[in-house]
């Protein structure tokens, strides 16, 4: 069985690191020193109420509105690209992965650790037709090196976990600390300035896929081919922001074409649901089985007969945290 997680900034946040965006805004306000006079405009505009990295990207690409040229977009990209980076590495460099390895691992291997006990009995009968010995890949969203620290990889390479567990790769779909990392939208619409939308060089920088084409490389290959061939996906810490729809609507389309692929996502609602009121599950992920969907692009009369015996639902599980 090919497993494929994609992680994203909830990752980081389990395992105590502070990478949301509201604590990298607190940042941005209390480091002012140097800062252009765009920078200092943006941080106005991509203000604290914002919760999602999504949510900051979108912002950006409306923010455009208020660039005159394109030289002061690449300008204004590469101070937020170095001020994010310089943030994160402090982050990333106080992180202590030791006192979370042992429980990350049996997490990590185990996806229906946290099911509740039908869903177990339904992914027993799916392991039953794609098989138990596991080839795990990582497609994260994150910049930071969480994942290698905790699994002890050197260069990315194999890893035997047990005997029938094997971590295959780790792809930084967005690039990772010390190099270019990618900060943008997922297609032209989502740059309002319609002058600069229609810059190539703009383009470069602010169309994610784009970039990595630019930069030359093939990582947004690797992961259309870890999606394609894959046949339980776990979705962690992600938001299905628009800035990735396409990778959203790359899932939909197999999870439409194949039966072969069954989603697991956890879901992290504190305030929607507690231990004492767990009637409340259904409603939930009804709910969040519509937005997923949705956001894969799959309309209603297209959702496959068995949607609810391929879609797992995991709700404030614990799982990576200690």
């Amino acid at each position: 069985m090919n497993v494929l997680y994609i992680l994203g900034n909830g990752f980081d946040k389990a395992v105590g690191m502070k990478t949301s965006y509201p604590e990298f805004y607190h940042y941005l306000m209390e480091n002012t020193d140097n800062c252009s006079d765009l920078m200092q405009q943006l941080k106005s505009d991509i203000n604290a109420d914002k919760e999602l990295w999504s949510d900051m990207e979108v912002a950006f690409g409306q923010f455009t509105l208020k660039i005159k040229t394109a030289e002061e977009l690449v300008n204004l990209y590469f101070e937020l690209s170095d001020k994010l980076q310089d943030y994160l590495q402090e982050e990333e460099n106080a992180f202590n992965p030791d006192k979370y390895k042992n429980k990350f691992v049996g997490d990590f291997i185990h996806p229906s650790k946290y099911m509740g006990a039908t869903d177990r009995m339904k992914y027993s009968d799916f392991l039953k037709m794609v098989g138990v010995s596991c080839d795990i890949s990582v497609m994260t969203l994150n910049y930071t090196d969480t994942l290698e620290k905790l699994l002890a990889l050197e260069k990315n390479s194999d890893k035997k976990i047990d005997n029938n567990h094997y971590f295959r790769q780790v792809i930084h779909l967005h690039g990772r600390l010390g190099e270019s990392i990618i900060i943008g939208v997922d297609n032209e619409e989502q740059i309002a300035n319609e002058e600069l939308r229609n810059n190539v060089d703009v383009k470069d920088f602010l169309i994610k896929v784009q970039s990595n084409y630019t930069m030359k490389q093939t990582r947004h290959r690797t992961c259309e081919n870890l999606i394609s061939n894959a046949n339980l996906v776990i979705l962690y810490g992600v938001s299905l922001g628009d800035t990735d729809a396409r990778w959203w609507k790359l899932l939909g389309e197999q999870f439409k074409k194949r039966n072969t692929i069954s989603i697991v996502q956890h879901l992290y609602m504190p305030n929607a649901i507690t231990p004492t009121r767990q009637q409340l599950l259904g409603r939930i992920e009804r709910k969040q089985r519509t937005c997923i969907m949705e956001k894969m692009g799959i309309k209603k009369e297209e959702w496959p007969e068995d949607t609810a015996d391929r879609l797992y639902f995991i709700t404030n599980s614990g799982a990576f945290t200690i």
